[in-house]
């Protein structure tokens, strides 16, 4: 266990492309309810869920009004900037210990729901500004960009899906 976790962690880094949805569904689509995560507690269509609704988020259809303040933005927003990751086992304060119960009968319908939310966030885009972070505070499409990129490529280093 211990020597797949220093493997997490090699200094060249595989970000993942979270638009490029050929590559997303082929990596995801090996992902079961039963798959065990390398860390973490979520099964495989709990994080394809909970990459959905940090992409709901950004494309504007779920409302983060949690307040970051500009001195809290200003020192966390440098990190998107960087090529350092998402460290294991960090979670956001919002965020519950527990996984969150499944939202779709099949891990089919989460990986369509998710693959939906990408695109949304494409078009959104198209007219929106910024949209709130729960954690970063407000983001425009580069900063979204860069997030979603260490979010993913985060949760697929969980499922060893690099």
């Amino acid at each position: 266990m211990v020597g797949k976790l220093e493997a997490l962690r090699a200094p060249k880094i595989h970000w993942v492309d979270f638009l490029n949805i050929d590559e997303i569904t082929s990596k995801l689509s090996r992902l079961t309810r039963e798959t065990q995560p390398v860390f973490g507690k979520m099964n495989g269509q709990q994080v394809i869920e909970h990459l959905s609704l940090l992409m709901q988020i950004s494309n504007g259809k779920i409302d983060a009004d949690y307040f970051v303040s500009d001195e809290k933005t200003a020192r966390r927003k440098p990190f998107l900037d960087s090529e350092r990751e998402l460290h294991i086992g960090f979670r956001a304060s919002i965020l519950s210990d527990e996984p969150t119960p499944e939202k779709f009968k099949t891990i089919e319908e989460a990986l369509s729901d998710l693959i939906q939310q990408i695109n949304d966030f494409e078009t959104h885009f198209k007219v929106a500004k910024t949209e709130n972070h729960p954690f970063f505070g407000e983001l425009d499409y580069e900063y979204w960009t860069k997030f979603h990129s260490k979010h993913f490529t985060h949760h697929f280093k969980q499922f060893d899906l690099l």
